[in-house]
């Protein structure tokens, strides 16, 4: 994808000081840039335990991916691991993981959660390891569990302003189904309250079903396509991430509406801009998959030679649509 800024008026959030004490991404695939300082490269030979959701989804690739370009920049000895069973990924496996990254004696953890909650007694040992932590993506639930920093896009601004654009879209009035992702995951949590509460500015939508699809693919074409036996005539479908957007896009054109019903999602990758273009999703907001693994990286190594990171740091997002996505495509 291409590296630079799009114009200021396609930004989806875009202001993201409301995350207090938050810094601010500066390009929109950040694969390196300017949070390189004499500081985080003084700890080159250190090692970074880097565990995914899963090792299949187009997103969390990206992210690897940007932890591993952070890791070639400052020096530091990258371990990207993730449970093998598929997408979404096992709260149980990663809970090994965790395990074994303790028995390595890994200097940091930066992790991206299947489950808020469930991950907690798994943080909560490296904690009592003495083994830092910093959170992307899926923020760890409550307070028991300490991490040292959040890297993230502001989710349930995303899903808020997903689903306003779906509402303008159909023009204040109709039906839509809103297809959540795993169930437990704060990302899938704050998209869909955000999601509902702009749907709740129009009276004369509907929501006339609301069903999780874990994130997944080949499960939101199945979800979908029941749902259209229920509901034939809805107008559209918001879904807390592309993947999802994808399987929807499947199961409507499978009803022969491709063009009826109106899909967002939410990631920017790469399959859901071809069916942007095509016309068979309406939009997505790029969520810099690349930038969230990098800048947890960079907080990592920061942690590690200054002592303390930054206790949030934004990712911004950028509203895609037919009328910009030919900026994001290669």
């Amino acid at each position: 994808m291409k590296k630079r800024i799009v114009a200021l008026g396609m930004v989806c959030i875009a202001v993201l000081s409301i995350l207090a004490g938050c810094s601010n991404g500066s390009d929109k695939n950040t694969s390196s840039g300017d949070a390189g300082t004499a500081e985080t490269k003084a700890v080159a030979g250190k090692e970074i335990v880097c565990i995914m959701k899963d090792n299949v989804t187009p997103f969390h690739l990206s992210v690897a991916e940007g932890c591993e370009n952070a890791g070639a920049e400052y020096g530091v000895k990258i371990t990207v691991q993730a449970p093998v069973s598929g997408a979404g990924g096992s709260n149980e496996e990663q809970a090994q993981l965790v395990e074994q990254a303790i028995a390595s004696q890994a200097d940091c953890v930066v992790i991206v959660p299947v489950d808020s909650e469930g991950i907690v007694p798994a943080i909560k040992k490296l904690n009592e390891a003495g083994i830092p932590v910093v959170n992307v993506n899926t923020k760890i639930a409550g307070t028991e569990a300490k991490y040292e920093s959040f890297v993230a896009i502001e989710n349930y601004q995303v899903g808020y302003q997903m689903a306003k654009a779906l509402c303008e879209a159909m023009e204040g009035k109709g039906k839509m189904f809103v297809i959540e992702g795993t169930t437990g995951a704060q990302t899938s949590i704050d998209r869909t309250k955000g999601a509902l509460d702009a749907i709740g500015e129009y009276p004369d939508i509907v929501v006339a079903a609301q069903q999780s699809a874990t994130y997944n693919r080949a499960e939101a074409m199945n979800v979908v396509q029941n749902l259209l036996q229920q509901t034939p005539d809805v107008d559209a479908i918001f879904c807390c991430n592309d993947e999802m957007a994808l399987g929807s896009a499947e199961a409507v054109n499978a009803a022969n509406k491709t063009g009826e019903i109106l899909i967002s999602g939410v990631d920017g990758n790469a399959d859901t801009l071809v069916a942007i273009s095509e016309g068979s999703i309406y939009a997505t907001c790029n969520s810099n998959p690349v930038g969230q693994g990098y800048y947890g990286v960079y907080e990592a190594a920061k942690y590690l030679s200054e002592g303390a990171a930054d206790p949030t740091y934004a990712i911004e997002t950028i509203l895609i649509t037919a009328e910009n996505v030919s900026e994001f495509m290669d």
